[in-house]
């Protein structure tokens, strides 16, 4: 046998060196995306925890700004980035909102449609009427007991009807205090995580007690009026 067919046997062919590359090929394919996702989760939950720590930041100086300056009537929107903080790249916007109160026919009806709802859910052969639907719904709660004051149970007893009136009477003014001394502030930080955007959001509600002391208007430092014929 000469040497040269020994040494054609003791190599490889092109179609098993083209195999060979073809598997080493898919193989590294996977690895490197398998890396790459590795270094890209790294990534992500490293800037997740800065730009937690920068918005919980930005959330204090938005705070320490309106309680400086005060609430105002109307929503309110400003934008910045965090480029003292030696993150030029992060940019971040606020809303501040005045609070969506309900008002008191909003609350009579929600009151209406729960007791409709138990007296529904109640009804049926068992005998056991409306007050099986009551379990289902506000039931005999704290809250149940409140909103029935509010007149929305349609009861005829004095009391409730005199509880009602008053209720009704004040609605107005809790309203005016609720949206004067609360802002309800969200915080949304954009930021990229190996060229792929990301978004950051945080909500929080801010307290003003002058606001209260604006609406009661010195109320309850007014000396209270003496009944006729008092001295």
């Amino acid at each position: 046998m000469s040497r040269g067919s020994q040494l054609r046997r003791a190599g490889f062919t092109l179609i098993e060196v083209m195999l060979a590359l073809a598997i080493l090929g898919l193989g590294l394919t996977v690895l490197i995306k398998s890396v790459a996702n590795n270094v890209n989760k790294v990534g992500e939950a490293h800037m997740m925890g800065v730009v937690a720590e920068l918005g919980r930041g930005q959330m204090y100086e938005l705070e320490e700004k309106l309680q400086k300056e005060g609430f105002t009537e109307n929503d309110q929107s400003t934008k910045g980035d965090f480029a003292d903080q030696g993150w030029p790249g992060v940019t971040w916007d606020a809303k501040i909102e005045v609070p969506e109160i309900p008002s008191f026919a909003q609350l009579q009806a929600a009151q209406q449609a729960q007791a409709k709802a138990g007296a529904g859910a109640g009804s049926g052969s068992d005998g056991k009427g409306a007050g099986s639907g009551a379990e289902g719904g506000l039931g005999e709660s704290g809250l149940a007991g409140m909103l029935s004051m509010l007149g929305a149970g349609g009861g005829s007893d004095a009391a409730d009807a005199a509880g009602a009136s008053f209720i009704q009477s004040q609605f107005e003014m809790v309203q005016q205090v609720l949206k004067s001394s609360i802002r309800k502030v969200t915080l949304v930080i954009d930021f990229q995580v190996m060229g792929s955007k990301r978004q950051y959001e945080l909500v929080a509600y801010f307290t003003d007690a002058n606001g209260m002391d604006k609406v009661l208007g010195g109320l309850g430092t007014q000396s209270p009026t003496p009944p006729p014929g008092g001295n």
